[in-house]
């Protein structure tokens, strides 16, 4: 009896312990899950005034070339291949013959239509004869005549088909692909085989809303590459797009004779206006989000307030701020990530 006393007042005193325990335990956790007030400690940041600075009068955007033109070269009719006499590699020509559907049966079917067509004519004439003797009625060459016409409209028919069998390159190029070989069956509209024309390639570069009105179709501009260092190739607007992106960026396509280069070289598009001799500009790592939203960090003593900003062009490492800043007004370069509006800050570099 005594011994089960004893180990009930230990188990108390165990059980006792470990609620004890268990409190200091949250108590702890409690209190690292209070948040720290940390408004009135500064952020380190570094800042730069906006300025005015010379604007260039280039535009350079870069691009990688691209093919200008592709044509499929494919069949019209249903039959199997009698010839296709291309390779991967060889240079074709616009209308040029390159494959055959085999034609026998429609051949078959010309001769067996001429041989109708002539039964007919001699059918047609021995009862003209007939009627002029007045051995015959003249209502019996109807019959005869509409059998004719239809013959001939046969043989038209057959013809027609024969020449459908026969396959053009649709446009001049190289054969970058061929799908099939002579003696395969081909279906109308799948695709034989594949032409990349490359004399002329083009460029597709996306223009600032600022800059896409000083362009147009048959303005010149200027190729350049690392690949051809003391190469400047001219080029051609082709094409300027009627509407934007949701950035205000405007598809443009600069077609470029051919002199060397391949489709998928990266390469410098230079457009030269006029601009402004000087415009306002900030680094372009003071952008919060990017050009797609484009706001900033403006210092107000030792604190910070966001500020909408709109934004033009780059201008190497700095983009030009068209309104919702002024000559003099200090932004935050670094550090934006621990900011919020009236944050308070420590300038630890000021950049110029």
């Amino acid at each position: 009896m005594k011994n089960k006393i004893i180990i009930g007042i230990i188990a108390l005193l165990l059980i006792g312990g470990m609620v004890y325990k268990l409190s200091q335990n949250k108590k702890i956790i409690d209190k690292n899950a209070t948040p720290v007030d940390r408004s009135n400690v500064p952020v380190a940041v570094t800042t730069s005034e906006a300025t005015y600075y010379p604007v260039s009068d280039d535009y350079v955007l870069p691009a990688i070339l691209d093919v200008n033109k592709t044509g499929v070269i494919t069949a019209t009719q249903p039959g199997k291949l009698a010839s296709f006499n291309i390779e991967i590699g060889q240079h074709v020509t616009k209308g040029q013959l390159v494959g055959k559907i085999d034609s026998k049966q429609r051949e078959i079917g010309v001769l067996s239509t001429e041989a109708t067509i002539n039964k007919l004519n001699d059918d047609i004439q021995r009862t003209k004869d007939l009627i002029a003797g007045d051995a015959a009625p003249a209502n019996t060459i109807n019959d005869l005549e509409y059998n004719l016409k239809t013959a001939e409209i046969q043989k038209q028919n057959y013809l027609q088909q024969i020449a459908d069998n026969n396959i053009y390159a649709p446009i001049s190029g190289t054969i970058v692909q061929k799908n099939t070989n002579a003696g395969e069956f081909a279906n109308p509209g799948t695709p034989l085989a594949n032409i990349m024309d490359v004399s002329v390639l083009k460029a597709i570069v996306y223009v600032s809303e600022n800059n896409v009105y000083a362009l147009h179709t048959g303005q010149s501009a200027q190729i350049t590459s690392s690949i051809f260092p003391d190469k400047i190739t001219k080029g051609t607007i082709n094409y300027v797009a009627p509407k934007g992106d949701e950035n205000h960026n405007y598809k443009v396509e600069v077609l470029i004779p051919n002199d060397g280069y391949k489709a998928g070289t990266y390469v410098n598009v230079k457009f030269s206006f006029k601009k402004p001799a000087d415009a306002l500009q900030i680094p372009k790592i003071a952008l919060v989000e990017g050009v797609k939203n484009p706001y900033v960090y403006v210092v107000n003593g030792n604190t910070i307030s966001i500020r909408k900003i709109e934004v033009g062009e780059e201008e190497g490492q700095n983009i030009i701020v068209r309104s919702g800043l002024k000559e003099g007004e200090i932004v935050v370069t670094t550090g934006q990530i621990n900011l919020t509006e009236n944050s308070k800050i420590q300038i630890i570099n000021t950049k110029n």
